[in-house]
C-alpha cells in the first residue's frame, strides 16, 4: 500500500516538474542558463532551462573547466542525490510510463548499472574535447524525444501546409536529415522498446547523470531510512523501479531514492 502511494506521489511530482522545465510559463524570461538537475534537452524549443550534461559537454568543447556546472550538479547530489531521478525527471517520467505497459518485465542483473559510469567517462568526458561535439547530446534519446522530432516535424509542416517559420528555413532543416538522425530515431526506439520490457532501463545503465547524482546518495541531507538490526522494520523490496533486491544497496549509487521501499514495521 505504501508502495503503490509512492508511486502515484512520484507521477504526479514527475508529471510538474515536465511541466515546470519545459513551458513557458513566464513569458520571455528563461533560466536556460541555469542546469537543472535533470535530464531535460536544453534543444527543446520549449525547454526552460540547461541540460547540466549538455552543458558539461559544452565547456569541455572549448576548453574550460565547468566549474558552475560542476558545482550546479554537485550541490543537487549532497542536497537529495538521485531523489531527482526519480521525482523531478521527464525521462524518469517518460519511462515510468512506459514500464506501465502490459508486457511480461524483465530482470536486470545490478552489474548493467555500472554502465551509467561507462557512458559519463567515455561519451560525456573523454570524446567532446577529442571531437569538438558534445558526443553524448548526439545520442541522447531524450533529445531525439524532446528536440529533434519536433523541429523536424514542425519544418515538415511549414513545408507540407505553410505557416509561420518558428525554428528557420524548413527546407533547410530537412535537408539536414540524414542517417545519423535516423540511427537517433532507432536508438529511441530501442529505449522505448526496452522501457516496456524493464524499468527504467536508460536510467539504469546509460544514464550519466544518474551516475554523477548517484555518487552523492549515501551522504546526500535526503537520506533513506534504515531497517533496524533486529529485522522488526525492514524494506519492501519486490516493487523496486530499479531492480534493488538486498537492503544494503538501498541509497547506493544505483538506487533513485523513490521512498517507494520505505521500512515497514513486522508484526507480532
Amino acid at each position: 500500500m505504501i508502495a503503490r502511494l509512492a508511486s502515484i506521489q512520484r507521477i504526479w511530482w514527475q508529471a510538474l516538474s515536465a511541466l515546470l522545465v519545459n513551458f513557458p510559463f513566464i513569458g520571455r524570461l528563461s533560466f536556460a542558463w541555469c542546469p537543472a538537475p535533470v535530464l531535460n534537452c536544453y534543444a527543446c524549443p520549449i525547454a526552460q532551462v540547461s541540460c547540466p550534461i549538455g552543458s558539461l559537454q559544452h565547456f569541455l568543447v572549448i576548453g574550460s573547466l565547468p566549474l558552475f556546472v560542476a558545482g550546479a550538479i554537485a550541490v543537487s547530489g549532497m542536497f537529495a542525490g538521485r531523489f531527482w531521478c526519480s521525482h523531478a525527471c521527464p525521462f524518469g517520467l517518460f519511462q515510468d510510463l512506459l514500464a506501465r505497459a502490459p508486457v511480461k518485465k524483465l530482470r536486470l542483473s545490478p552489474a548493467f548499472g555500472w554502465g551509467k559510469y561507462l557512458s559519463l567517462v567515455v561519451l560525456v568526458l573523454i570524446l567532446p574535447p577529442i571531437v569538438k561535439e558534445p558526443f553524448f547530446c548526439t545520442l541522447c534519446p531524450q533529445g531525439s524525444l524532446e528536440a529533434g522530432i519536433p523541429i523536424v516535424t514542425q519544418a515538415w509542416m511549414e513545408r507540407r501546409f505553410g505557416g509561420a517559420d518558428m525554428y528557420g528555413t524548413s527546407f533547410g532543416i530537412l535537408g539536414m536529415i540524414g542517417w545519423w538522425f535516423w540511427f537517433k530515431i532507432a536508438l529511441l526506439a530501442g529505449v522505448i522498446a526496452a522501457a516496456m520490457a524493464i524499468r527504467r532501463p536508460f536510467c539504469r545503465m546509460v544514464c550519466p547523470l544518474g551516475a554523477l547524482l548517484g555518487l552523492f546518495n549515501r551522504i546526500s541531507l535526503l537520506v533513506h531510512p534504515r531497517p533496524s538490526p533486529d529485522g522488526r522494520i525492514r524494506f519492501s523490496l519486490h516493487d523496486c523501479p530499479v531492480g534493488i533486491a538486498r537492503p544494503d544497496h538501498v541509497d547506493s549509487h544505483h538506487c533513485i531514492k523513490c521512498r517507494g521501499c520505505y521500512p515497514n514495521r513486522a508484526v507480532g
